[in-house]
């Protein structure tokens, strides 16, 4: 899916997804401008230190206002 990801898109990182959120290659993955981001509570939950990602890290609260926002979602 990172790789048919469109520079407009907005991909976030959930459950064991965040995993993505500390891969160093991550950004080499997707096309240039393609927003990426990961949940917050399940980084966390899965022993990592916030300063650990290399994509900004979402609440609960910033990852429903992506959803309600954008007019496509894909899971």
């Amino acid at each position: 899916m990172l790789e048919i990801a469109l520079p407009q898109d907005k991909v976030v990182f959930i459950q064991d997804g965040i995993l993505f959120a500390v891969e160093k290659d991550i950004k080499t993955l997707v096309k240039d401008e393609v927003e990426l981001y990961a949940l917050k509570d399940d980084f966390i939950a899965r022993g990592f230190d916030e300063s650990e990602s290399l994509v900004p890290l979402l609440t609960y609260d910033e990852f429903a206002e992506i959803v309600e926002k954008e007019p496509k979602i894909i899971s």
